[in-house]
């Protein structure tokens, strides 16, 4: 077998360009710290290297997710402690409001400040977030949540949906609640049925706002007194119930004295006072009932009453309405608390796991790609002492001619 001059110094290249190659990706691997610097070194461990990543950066945008989430439900948290501290002190004036001692003038101080904690209530159901979102307008962060004009009230525009967050690979969380679940659902009354005294009602009867007895059986009544004089001065009291239909519930003539128990259908109530003949109450199932209303009711009782004793019965009903209507709409507000407490600690928790799992993901990445520099060093020698062997063939082989030999 014959090799020509040419054939032999190509040899020589070829086995220089490859030892320099295979030095050149040892020297890329120890300058990188990666075991892997292109797909072709390893292509299964490259896929998986791809895989990794991808999981290590779907976790760190969940922590992203996770800190965005506490700082708006922190902030809702925030707004609902002030909420509660103005649904507590309108309480409080209510209950030194409903008292008949106080002149015009007293009920008319209260009912003005009372009127700016509703303004303050207002403010606080449209608060925003730090990027300008309203809290509590559901999915519709760009409108404002509730409008406020003396010929519809407080309307809401915003939704009841909840806006949700990616904290984990299959978990999500509500970063906030909706203004109708906050503000507007809440029933009024004693929250199964609410009572009424008629505008008409001449007499000084203040009803309790009562509670149920083996549950509220639903429907509407309408509560008559009928109140008789006897010839010795002495005062009878009875009342009849009927239902929406007419039908009678309780027959009339039935007795009553101030502060005995009137039940019918679940109904357990009783009235204090002495009402006129032919005064009515009605008694219908709660409804929800927002509470900036539930305080609009009770100023304007408040302004409705003078120093001559005008009003007194309006306003203490209307007060004992609306002190059973703001315990509901604490206890609401309570709950609604209780809920964005139990998610910030579900994102503690969460971060927490998330926190463990990037960890593991580094790990074996390092384990797939990191470089054994121990390994990698005494490769490069190898390497590098091949290079040279193969610099020195070719400086040999570069010489040799069959000329030599003519």
């Amino acid at each position: 077998m014959r090799i020509s001059t040419h054939q032999a110094q190509q040899v020589a290249i070829d086995a220089m360009i490859d030892q320099q190659k295979k030095l050149s990706t040892v020297q890329d691997q120890v300058a990188t710290g990666r075991r892997i610097t292109r797909p072709s070194d390893d292509p299964v461990a490259a896929a998986r290297v791809v895989n990794l990543r991808d999981a290590l950066a779907g976790t760190k945008q969940q922590q992203e997710n996770i800190n965005a989430a506490r700082t708006r439900l922190t902030m809702e948290e925030s707004v609902l402690k002030s909420v509660t501290s103005v649904i507590q002190r309108v309480r409080e004036l209510t209950v030194q409001a409903n008292n008949d001692s106080l002149t015009a003038e007293d009920r008319g101080f209260v009912a003005d400040e009372i009127g700016q904690l509703n303004d303050e209530l207002f403010n606080l159901a449209n608060s925003t977030d730090s990027s300008g979102g309203f809290l509590f307008s559901g999915s519709k962060t760009k409108y404002r949540p509730f409008n406020h004009s003396a010929g519809s009230g407080y309307d809401y525009h915003g939704d009841d949906s909840q806006r949700f967050m990616l904290i984990g690979p299959e978990r999500q969380i509500a970063t906030a609640d909706s203004g109708s679940k906050v503000f507007r659902d809440i029933k009024d009354g004693n929250g199964e049925f609410a009572i009424f005294d008629s505008p008409s009602n001449k007499g000084s009867a203040v009803i309790s706002p009562g509670n149920s007895v083996d549950g509220f059986k639903g429907g509407r009544y309408t509560i008559v007194f009928a109140k008789k004089v006897k010839p010795d001065g002495s005062k009878e009291f009875s009342y009849k119930v009927t239902d929406e239909k007419g039908q009678i519930i309780v027959p009339a003539g039935t007795p009553y004295k101030s502060g005995d128990a009137i039940a019918f259908k679940g109904v357990n109530t009783f009235i204090k006072g002495e009402p006129e003949n032919g005064d009515s109450f009605v008694v219908r199932p709660s409804e929800n009932q927002d509470l900036f209303t539930t305080i609009d009711r009770l100023v304007s009782a408040l302004k409705g009453t003078d120093d001559k004793g005008k009003g007194f019965t309006g306003l203490h009903n209307e007060a004992a309405r609306a002190l059973v209507g703001l315990d509901q709409g604490l206890n609401n507000i309570l709950d609604v608390r209780a809920t964005v407490g139990a998610r910030l600690n579900a994102l503690d928790g969460q971060e927490d796991i998330n926190g463990s799992y990037k960890l593991q993901i580094k790990q074996t990445l390092s384990k797939v790609e990191d470089l054994d520099y121990s390994k990698a060093v005494s490769d490069l020698n190898l390497k590098l002492t091949g290079l040279k062997a193969s610099q020195k063939a070719f400086t040999r082989v570069q010489g040799i001619s069959l000329f030599n030999y003519l």
